[in-house]
């Protein structure tokens, strides 16, 4: 186990359990969470999802909690529990380095849209700017007789030369585009046409993203005890935010059709299967598992804090939110359901289309827009810079457990973290550029089917079955003072394994599927390939790494010495300051960590 005192620990509980709420609370239960209740049943959609999160998301929450705050080390270093797939670690830290480098591409979109909130009038709700065609119409439904922007060839970039702003649009006299959306993709993005055509670097975006990674490395400047003091606010803030919006949103016409949207069960829903499948996915991805950054903040816990208690708490907190947050938006909806006159289903949107479209066009109609653009935007910013922390805590942690010269040196730490962001900042340029926006998607959809799921199988079931799940039982009985229910034995060995192969087919079916309807070009398919499997090269590479490093024995001897941990963890919990905060010593038999 790693010295604690040298690696650091949380300061107090709540520094923890926010920093968790942080991770797990991120910018997809306000842009995805609510469509998906939505589109799957309204309430009827809870009855799977928390289906799947006592399936799912409660034993693996637990299972990554307890197995790295009993050793004390982060997701890289921690499979000494089991040498032959240490790259199942190592994986996941090469999956969140991917991740973190696009993720802040995403915050520096709403960095941009909060420094345009304190504009005397709001730049997407009017249709008299450069980027506008003929067909814009206003926030507030108006189509201009005549339009500033006369001149579209503005928006016509001619490949030949170069040397113009935007892309081929044809403009058709009957068709209608909202002023929201022509900024979010004539004026941010200036978004082309496909992977094909990358375009120019947004430098406008390139600046919004700078700021994003000096404010990641301020909060992270001291590891832990920064942004562990961070998170009081960053975690907290969003809460009050959400609920101001919320009781702002409910005063306006329309907001209570969009909650009936939202709420009214439809029963009929749940005998479709695509319903099942949103609600696992949506537990899988929203608890945080697979990813490393559960793990990670698990191991600066101090040895007797009470896991099992953590792991019942968070992932119930973190599904509250995200039907808290659909409130929010569904009042809004309902809404711009009634200023444009139509129906929610017209209106309503998931992923960036929401958030950089729909509520900017809701709040540009509202008196003192800018007010609330602005408690909006800096909700979102707060809400994903929380899971940004954890990410690039996740690849700090990996590494300094991996160099002890590095763990033990706050300032060698420091210039990690600052390496790490000028790194971080450099591969997120390619997502500034025109046709960033397709890479980003290329990579997110890649990335999510084929490698997150697998990481998190392989993980449950080399815990369970090669290092025993009795062995875990005993682990967590040092730490906590009594044994767990037995229900989580089948349940990691068996059960929660095969529901996510299963959520894994469906993945691959469903991608397989977009990408024969969508025509995508063999190459670009070859490269989204390539990057969703990256994370799961180490795992056979360190396993053949370990094996080849084990000479003078038979391949069933390298085996089964290399599935057994590389130190003694009973004799590591007996070294461990195993008392209570009360100071009861806690007394667990041999027979029980055997």
């Amino acid at each position: 186990m790693a010295d604690s005192t040298q690696r650091g620990n949380w300061s107090n509980w709540c520094e923890f359990l926010l920093s968790c709420v942080g991770c797990m609370v991120g910018i997809g239960n306000i842009w995805r969470f609510p469509f998906v209740c939505y589109r799957s049943g309204g309430a009827a959609f809870l009855i799977p999802y928390f289906l799947a999160m006592a399936i799912c998301g409660l034993p693996l929450v637990f299972l990554e909690m307890s197995y790295c705050q009993f050793s004390n080390l982060g997701p890289g270093k921690v499979w000494v529990i089991c040498p032959l797939f240490k790259g199942i670690g190592v994986g996941m830290i090469v999956l969140t380095a991917v991740i973190s480098c696009y993720y802040n591409v995403v915050l520096s979109w709403t960095l941009y849209y909060l420094s345009m909130s304190f504009s005397q009038t709001l730049p997407w709700s009017t249709c008299d700017q450069i980027w506008n065609t003929p067909n814009c119409i206003d926030a507030f439904g108006t189509r201009p007789l005549t339009n500033n922007s006369i001149n579209s060839t503005l928006l016509v970039y001619n490949l030949s030369s170069g040397n113009m702003n935007g892309f081929v649009q044809e403009f058709t006299s009957n068709l209608t585009t909202s002023a929201t959306e022509e900024y979010w993709k004539y004026h941010v993005l200036q978004e082309s046409t496909g992977l094909e055509t990358m375009g120019s670097i947004r430098w406008p975006l390139v600046g919004s993203l700078f700021a994003a990674w000096v404010c990641a490395f301020l909060c992270l400047i001291k590891g832990i005890k920064s942004s562990g003091k961070v998170v009081y606010v960053a975690a907290t803030l969003p809460y009050f935010i959400l609920l101001a919006l919320l009781i702002r949103g409910c005063l306006l016409p329309g907001a209570v059709e969009g909650v009936k949207y939202y709420v009214i069960p439809r029963w009929e829903k749940l005998l479709e299967s695509k319903v099942w499948q949103d609600a696992a996915v949506q537990v899988f991805y929203s608890a945080g598992i697979g990813w490393g950054g559960i793990s990670t903040l698990a191991s600066y816990n101090k040895f007797n804090n009470n896991c099992y208690r953590d792991a019942m708490i968070l992932p119930v907190l973190d599904c509250l939110t995200s039907w808290f947050a659909g409130f929010v938006i569904f009042v809004y909806l309902g809404y711009m359901a009634h200023i444009e006159n139509k129906s929610i289903d017209d209106v309503v949107t998931s992923g960036p289309g929401l958030t950089f479209v729909t509520y900017p066009h809701a709040v540009a109609t509202m008196p003192l827009a800018q007010l609330w653009s602005v408690l909006f935007f800096v909700m979102l910013f707060l809400v994903g810079m929380d899971s940004q922390f954890v990410h690039i805590q996740t690849i700090i942690t990996g590494i300094s457990d991996a160099s002890p010269t590095i763990g033990k040196n706050s300032k060698y730490k420091m210039v990690l973290t600052a390496g790490l962001c000028c790194v971080g900042f450099l591969f997120g340029l390619p997502f500034v550029t025109q046709g960033g926006i397709h890479l980003l998607n290329l990579i997110d959809n890649y990335i999510a089917s084929i490698s997150v799921m697998l990481l998190a199988c392989f993980e449950v079931l080399v815990l369970s079955w090669c290092y025993g799940v009795d062995r875990l039982y005993g682990d967590i009985s040092i730490m906590i003072g009594y044994r767990p229910t037995i229900i989580w034995k089948p349940l990691w060995m068996i059960i929660s394994p095969a529901f996510i192969m299963v959520l894994w087919c469906f993945g691959i079916a469903d991608l397989y599927k977009k990408v024969l309807e969508s025509n995508t070009a063999s190459w670009i398919v070859i490269i989204g390939v390539v990057i969703g499997v990256l994370p799961l090269l180490p795992v056979p590479t360190f396993a053949i790494n370990t094996l080849n490093n084990m000479r003078g024995k038979s391949i069933k001897l390298k085996l089964l010495s290399s599935i057994k941990p590389s130190i003694n963890w009973k004799s590591v919990a007996e070294s461990c300051d195993t008392t209570k905060e009360e100071g009861e010593l806690l007394h667990v038999p041999l027979k029980d960590i055997n």
